[in-house]
């Protein structure tokens, strides 16, 4: 797994991502690492979200407190 915070900027113009992109290559850390993933509006539209089901099976509630 790669991420640890995921950050997202809407960028309008090619432009605006080459601006954006030299100031992080000004911020980056010294010990760190930022990965950046350019997608257009287009590909945007087609992310697909992949939802599991619910687990049901957890008691969440004091009913799996053990009174000793």
């Amino acid at each position: 797994m790669m991420q640890e915070s995921v950050y997202l900027k809407l960028s309008m113009t090619q432009m605006i991502v080459d601006s954006t992109m030299t100031r992080l290559r000004k911020l980056v850390p010294s010990e760190g690492m930022i990965s950046v993933l350019v997608v257009t509006e287009k590909q945007f539209a087609t992310i697909e979200h992949l939802i599991g089901e619910p687990v049901t099976d957890i008691i969440n509630t004091d009913e799996r407190l053990i009174e000793l």
